[in-house]
């Protein structure tokens, strides 16, 4: 064979592999998806929400979402913990993150990381997310990355983000095309303004968004 006609194989079983892998994660996850009506990932395909192409974004998303110095931050469905050691950076002086996520497994992948990164202002928790263990009023700022599709009531979930965020307290909501339970915009913004939410920001494009809003005054 040419050198020419097996670089030209070569790239064709490399296109293949690419569409069936893509086809397989955009159409078949998809199908799937909405068959079970929203599911948590499962902590055997948690490595997929810390992949490189993910992470060039990370930082981008994470000034989307604000946090401060000082303020106590909620992550709603941390998984491994793929946002969480940036988002917990991000409070110190003074501040602390509270992680929630209803799978033990990924509790225990997040509490390793945290070790590993020497962060001691971070508390986990295995709870689910309509009965979050949190004070009313006491949190300054939630955020949710790819979590809010995957749970099955998601009005029950957000009026409980709502009671433990403080008054004028602020939601953001990422979503990810690539993710097989990938709401349209204005689904996101449908789904927090019938729970209370007001919509104050839009960052982002259809591919990945981050959308804010306040908890009532």
């Amino acid at each position: 064979m040419r050198p020419l006609g097996w670089l030209r194989t070569l790239g064709l079983a490399v296109a293949l592999l690419v569409g069936g892998v893509a086809f397989l994660w955009l159409v078949v996850f998809r199908v799937v998806a909405k068959l079970h009506g929203g599911a948590p990932c499962p902590y055997s395909l948690g490595w997929l929400t810390d992949n490189p192409l993910r992470r060039r974004y990370m930082s981008r998303v994470l000034d989307w979402v604000g946090i401060r110095p000082g303020e106590r931050v909620l992550e709603l469905g941390p998984g491994p913990g793929a946002f969480t050691v940036q988002a917990a950076k991000r409070t110190q002086p003074g501040g602390s993150l509270v992680a929630v996520d209803i799978q033990p497994q990924m509790i225990e992948a997040l509490q390793r990381r945290l070790q590993d990164a020497g962060l001691t202002n971070v508390e986990t928790h295995v709870a689910s997310a309509y009965e979050l263990p949190i004070e009313d009023q006491s949190i300054d700022r939630a955020f949710l990355v790819t979590v809010l599709p995957e749970i099955p009531d998601q009005q029950r979930a957000l009026a409980e983000v709502r009671r433990v965020l403080k008054p004028g307290g602020t939601l953001s909501i990422t979503e990810e095309f690539l993710d097989p339970d990938y709401p349209l915009a204005r689904t996101t913004v449908r789904r927090a303004k019938s729970a209370g939410f007001k919509p104050v920001a839009r960052r982002g494009n259809w591919f990945l968004y981050t959308l804010s809003f306040r908890a009532p005054a």
